[in-house]
């Protein structure tokens, strides 16, 4: 394998033109190399720096890190104290799988070091939190910036400026770039997703971590806190959209399938589903109880949705003695996945409607 030839120490941190690196003798092969990235018509930026401040808005994808942004006549060192720990829990958590890196935040990055006033916004900063999108957002090439009311729009390629009022709480710093508050991001992304969409991303938001599984400890946000961002800016593009949503919106639901098989019942008019049930079985175990992600109580009836990863021998043991534990207290287990999805959840519906009819004539 041939590596490329070392770029000049002078370009190795910072965006630079194309006309410098010629220059400093680069040749235009050296500047299609995969570790340098073009952020704008005759822009580059090198990639391969670990170190690098352009590594923030990656890292953060993976990250919770967030602090207010401080006043203007704050010193920088006194971020350094503010960030928040992400210490795991007492109860060593399941390592979650690094998400890579989206194309779009290299560029990004570059972006607001050039223009100190943005911050990342709308889909991009979602993407800097490494929040679930759908598939159509995630396939996108652009970059969204805010900047106030007023001042310019950035010409540069494939980034798209929105002038908006920011509150002084909507700005954050993740990891040392201005970035739109977990609020605001999920506001503006209702000028680019649908309802449904938007609902989804809603529940990813306001789910509480589990301890076991999980190194962050808090929600990203709280339904009170989205209805705020709402009254607080009642004329905004996409307000309708964004309030259709945040009715839909509930605490409790771990993926976005669970979403979906939700807003499926919720179309034929099912009763108001419970989330995450418990049920307690001395056989299954004394300290934790068996768990559904949704359900009926009154009913006695337990709904899973199983991913593609419940189908691996150790996880489908565990799905069944869980379902089991279930079952001993009485319980009527209904079992979905995706091929239910594929069909938009019809005839999954259509089963949980006979089954509470069924519950209701005992």
């Amino acid at each position: 394998m041939r590596y490329p030839r070392p770029l000049p120490a002078s370009l190795r941190h910072r965006e630079f033109s194309r006309a410098e690196a010629l220059a400093l003798g680069v040749t235009s092969g050296r500047l299609r190399r995969r570790d340098i990235v073009r952020v704008g018509h005759g822009r580059y930026r090198w990639t391969d720096q670990p170190s690098d401040r352009l590594s923030d808005l990656e890292a953060a994808a993976g990250s919770s890190s967030e602090v207010p942004e401080p006043a203007a006549a704050a010193p920088a060192a006194s971020l350094d104290g503010a960030v928040e720990s992400t210490a795991a829990e007492a109860r060593t958590p399941v390592p979650a799988p690094q998400p890579s890196v989206h194309a779009t935040l290299p560029r990004a990055s570059s972006v607001l070091e050039a223009v100190p006033d943005a911050c990342a916004s709308h889909l991009t900063a979602a993407l800097v939190r490494g929040w679930w999108l759908p598939r159509k957002a995630l396939d996108t090439r652009l970059v969204h910036i805010t900047r106030g009311p007023g001042l310019s729009r950035l010409k540069r390629q494939s980034v798209i400026t929105h002038r908006s009022l920011l509150l002084e709480d909507e700005v954050v710093l993740v990891n040392g770039r201005r970035t739109t508050s977990p609020e605001r991001t999920w506001l503006d992304c209702a000028t680019l997703l649908t309802v449904q969409d938007l609902a989804i991303l809603g529940d990813h938001l306001v789910r509480e971590p589990h301890a076991w599984a999980e190194t962050r400890r808090t929600q990203w946000t709280t339904v009170d806190a989205l209805l705020a961002c709402l009254h607080a800016h009642p004329g905004i593009r996409g307000i309708s959209r964004a309030r259709s949503a945040l009715a839909l919106v509930r605490v409790g639901a771990d993926s976005p399938q669970e979403t979906l098989l939700r807003l499926a019942m919720a179309r034929v008019d099912l009763p108001e589903p419970t989330l995450q049930i418990e049920c307690w079985d001395p056989q299954y175990s004394a300290d934790f109880p068996a768990t559904a992600d949704l359900g009926y109580p009154q009913w006695l009836i337990a709904i899973q949705y199983e991913g593609h990863h419940h189908g691996e021998g150790n996880q489908l043991a565990k799905d069944l003695r869980r379902d089991q534990a279930f079952l001993r207290q009485g319980w009527k287990v209904l079992r979905f996945g995706s091929a239910d999805s594929a069909e938009d959840f019809r005839t999954a519906v259509e089963l949980i409607g006979r089954t509470i009819a069924d519950a209701r004539g005992r």
